[in-house]
């Protein structure tokens, strides 16, 4: 292990340089931007402002931040997974959010400025990573919605099940409520953006399944935060395959059961 001799006060300078060099401070009156070298996910550099309001200092992302998750569809308040992520990053950092949505952080005085400067920050980060959400992982949030409603009912639901079908591939289902005597086996598939394509990959997998099947109820979730094209629904129907919205859970869930 090779040893470095470091200079202290050479690195507080270079650091100190290094600051003043990439965080610009624009004043505009009433308020003063900060230009960071950090960078958002279209890999510009963020920017919050920095003001009076009621004897305090605000640092604020001027509701950057939760446009942004609009802007990407992305409604975290709809969400619970998202919701305990977006609650858990704020309170680690000491963030809150306005009534105009905006995450802000309060200081006494300018001394709290740096460290508050890289606390919300920082926040800011870590909450734009949910912009980063792949389809693959939003739709993951969506089936862990649905298996945290089956938890809350009780529903007896197997999570992740292959079924090997007519073709002999492997048809990848969500959920499977085992038969009881009184009500058949329900074989279900989540779809959480459901477009007009959305219904082919569901379709294909229950026909595949269905012959060896046959006494079993077809179904798919479909998350209509998102809006349901007609032809999803129409395609399936077609196939006698029930589509049931999630805005409607509290209608449907009992009856899985």
């Amino acid at each position: 292990m090779n040893s470095y001799n470091f200079n202290i006060d050479q690195l507080n300078q270079i650091y100190s340089k290094w600051n003043q060099e990439n965080i610009k401070l624009v004043d505009h009156g009433d308020f003063v931007e900060i230009i960071t070298p950090f960078v958002d996910n279209h890999h510009d550099l963020l920017h919050v402002v920095m003001y009076h309001k009621d004897n305090q200092i605000v640092i604020s992302d001027d509701g950057y931040t939760l446009n942004e998750l609009k802007t990407y569809e992305i409604d975290y308040k709809k969400s619970t997974k998202r919701q305990e992520f977006l609650n858990q990053t704020l309170n680690s950092f000491g963030v809150k959010i306005s009534l105009d949505s905006e995450l802000l952080i309060t200081i006494n005085s300018l001394e709290e400025y740096p460290t508050q400067l890289f606390r919300i920050l920082q926040c800011i980060i870590r909450i734009s990573d949910m912009m980063l959400t792949s389809r693959t992982n939003i739709t993951s949030i969506f089936f862990e919605e649905v298996s945290n409603l089956f938890e809350d009912y009780d529903i007896r639901a197997i999570s992740d099940v292959s079924i090997t079908g007519k073709t002999g591939n492997a048809n990848q289902f969500d959920f499977i409520i085992p038969r009881s005597k009184k009500k058949v086996e329900k074989i279900i598939k989540t779809i959480n953006n459901p477009t007009k394509e959305a219904y082919k990959s569901p379709l294909l997998s229950f026909l595949d399944i269905k012959e060896n099947r046959s006494n079993s109820e077809f179904i798919v979730i479909a998350n209509d935060d998102n809006k349901i094209d007609k032809k999803f629904l129409t395609s399936l129907a077609n196939y006698e395959i029930e589509v049931l919205r999630w805005s409607k859970k509290d209608d449907w869930v009992k009856e899985l059961a």
